[in-house]
């Protein structure tokens, strides 16, 4: 499995709820179309100003489209909303959880 980071710095609180909507309803349907495509996840830190997204593949080809899928999209849709310095990478999935045991 191979995951891509994405972050996005300087992102102008007043567009989160437009943002995330657009990310919803725009992006996430276009990289779930990559072949190998396993999840996605994006969250807000607002004492960054920051939005990270974490999307898991099954390989690295599958990881390394969506990564350039969503690099070109944030480009075009984020852009106008204030977010600037985009950073990703792609990396091979090491360790992984799921679910931990409870302890007793």
């Amino acid at each position: 499995m191979y995951l891509v980071v994405r972050s996005y710095e300087h992102t102008d609180s007043r567009y989160g709820d437009e943002g995330f909507r657009r990310v919803r309803d725009e992006l996430v349907p276009l990289i779930a179309k990559v072949e190998g495509f396993l999840s996605y996840y994006s969250a807000y830190d607002p004492m960054r100003a920051s939005v990270t997204s974490v999307s898991i593949y099954e390989t690295k080809e599958a990881a390394d489209e969506a990564n350039r899928i969503a690099v070109e999209w944030g480009s075009e849709k984020l852009g106008i909303m204030g977010t600037i310095h985009p950073t990703a990478w792609v990396g091979e999935v090491l360790v992984g959880a799921e679910e931990l045991p409870q302890k007793k």
